[in-house]
Protein backbone atom coordinates (compact mmCIF):
# COMPACT_ATOMS: atom_id res chain seq x y z
CA UNK A 1 0.00 0.00 0.00
CA UNK A 2 1.33 3.25 -0.74
CA UNK A 3 1.64 5.97 1.78
CA UNK A 4 -0.80 8.83 1.59
CA UNK A 5 1.30 11.32 3.18
CA UNK A 6 3.90 13.52 0.41
CA UNK A 7 7.60 14.66 2.21
CA UNK A 8 9.26 16.90 0.10
CA UNK A 9 13.05 18.13 2.00
CA UNK A 10 14.12 21.47 0.43
CA UNK A 11 16.66 24.22 1.42
CA UNK A 12 14.93 27.54 2.47
CA UNK A 13 15.97 30.71 -0.10
CA UNK A 14 17.51 31.91 3.98
CA UNK A 15 21.16 29.98 4.43
CA UNK A 16 20.27 29.47 8.20
CA UNK A 17 17.47 27.40 7.64
CA UNK A 18 15.84 24.34 5.77
CA UNK A 19 12.54 23.58 5.08
CA UNK A 20 10.26 20.45 5.34
CA UNK A 21 6.95 19.54 3.58
CA UNK A 22 4.49 17.34 4.73
CA UNK A 23 1.28 16.91 2.60
CA UNK A 24 -1.58 14.04 2.98
CA UNK A 25 -2.50 11.94 5.60
CA UNK A 26 0.21 11.63 8.86
CA UNK A 27 -1.04 8.94 10.49
CA UNK A 28 0.24 5.55 12.62
CA UNK A 29 0.81 4.17 8.89
CA UNK A 30 3.22 7.24 7.57
CA UNK A 31 4.88 7.63 11.24
CA UNK A 32 7.75 5.19 10.49
CA UNK A 33 8.71 7.30 7.39
CA UNK A 34 7.90 10.78 8.56
CA UNK A 35 10.49 9.93 12.08
CA UNK A 36 12.87 8.24 9.41
CA UNK A 37 13.23 11.60 7.14
CA UNK A 38 12.48 14.00 9.99
CA UNK A 39 15.65 12.64 11.82
CA UNK A 40 17.73 12.10 8.81
CA UNK A 41 17.39 15.93 7.92
CA UNK A 42 17.83 16.68 11.75
CA UNK A 43 21.32 15.11 11.17
CA UNK A 44 22.21 16.29 8.52
CA UNK A 45 21.29 20.12 9.16
CA UNK A 46 24.18 20.77 10.65
CA UNK A 47 23.28 24.58 12.54
CA UNK A 48 20.49 24.89 10.18
CA UNK A 49 16.90 25.73 12.15
CA UNK A 50 14.04 23.36 10.71
CA UNK A 51 11.05 24.50 9.28
CA UNK A 52 8.26 21.95 9.27
CA UNK A 53 5.69 23.04 6.93
CA UNK A 54 1.74 21.23 7.99
CA UNK A 55 -0.65 23.42 5.91
CA UNK A 56 -0.30 20.53 3.64
CA UNK A 57 -2.23 17.82 6.67
CA UNK A 58 -5.39 16.72 5.93
CA UNK A 59 -5.12 14.58 8.72
CA UNK A 60 -2.48 14.13 12.00
CA UNK A 61 -2.88 11.34 14.41
CA UNK A 62 -1.16 10.76 17.55
CA UNK A 63 0.86 8.70 16.36
CA UNK A 64 2.65 11.63 13.62
CA UNK A 65 2.11 14.26 15.89
CA UNK A 66 4.14 12.79 18.71
CA UNK A 67 7.09 11.59 15.84
CA UNK A 68 7.00 15.68 15.42
CA UNK A 69 7.22 16.25 19.05
CA UNK A 70 9.91 13.91 19.08
CA UNK A 71 11.88 15.97 16.81
CA UNK A 72 10.80 19.24 18.76
CA UNK A 73 12.62 17.90 21.65
CA UNK A 74 15.70 16.28 19.67
CA UNK A 75 16.44 19.82 18.20
CA UNK A 76 15.78 21.58 21.85
CA UNK A 77 18.47 19.11 23.15
CA UNK A 78 20.78 19.73 20.94
CA UNK A 79 20.25 22.09 18.55
CA UNK A 80 19.59 23.85 15.86
CA UNK A 81 16.05 24.64 16.36
CA UNK A 82 12.94 23.07 14.24
CA UNK A 83 9.65 24.92 13.60
CA UNK A 84 6.54 23.92 13.14
CA UNK A 85 4.18 26.65 10.75
CA UNK A 86 0.55 26.81 9.00
CA UNK A 87 -0.94 23.60 11.12
CA UNK A 88 -4.54 23.72 10.65
CA UNK A 89 -7.26 24.39 13.88
CA UNK A 90 -8.08 20.72 13.63
CA UNK A 91 -3.81 20.17 13.71
CA UNK A 92 -3.51 22.23 16.47
CA UNK A 93 -6.41 20.39 18.20
CA UNK A 94 -4.77 17.07 18.25
CA UNK A 95 -1.43 18.58 20.36
CA UNK A 96 -3.90 20.62 22.55
CA UNK A 97 -5.70 17.27 23.02
CA UNK A 98 -2.75 14.96 23.62
CA UNK A 99 -2.00 17.90 26.45
CA UNK A 100 0.96 18.71 24.46
CA UNK A 101 0.54 22.39 24.45
CA UNK A 102 4.22 23.42 25.23
CA UNK A 103 4.93 22.13 21.14
CA UNK A 104 2.65 24.66 19.83
CA UNK A 105 5.14 27.51 21.31
CA UNK A 106 7.40 26.61 18.67
CA UNK A 107 3.74 26.27 16.29
CA UNK A 108 3.88 29.65 14.18
CA UNK A 109 0.74 30.38 11.82
CA UNK A 110 3.36 31.48 8.74
CA UNK A 111 6.73 31.25 7.92
CA UNK A 112 7.24 35.51 8.69
CA UNK A 113 5.99 34.47 12.40
CA UNK A 114 8.81 32.17 12.86
CA UNK A 115 11.59 34.99 10.86
CA UNK A 116 10.37 37.47 13.94
CA UNK A 117 10.29 35.36 16.65
CA UNK A 118 14.16 33.98 15.50
CA UNK A 119 16.77 34.79 13.09
CA UNK A 120 16.03 32.01 10.69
Amino acid sequence: MSSSLEITLEPDARPASAMLYLRGEASHRESVELREVLFRAIDTLGDKNLVVDLEGLSRLDTAAMAVLVEGLVATRDRGPDMFLVCASESVRRVFALAGLDEALTRCFGCLAEVEQAVAV
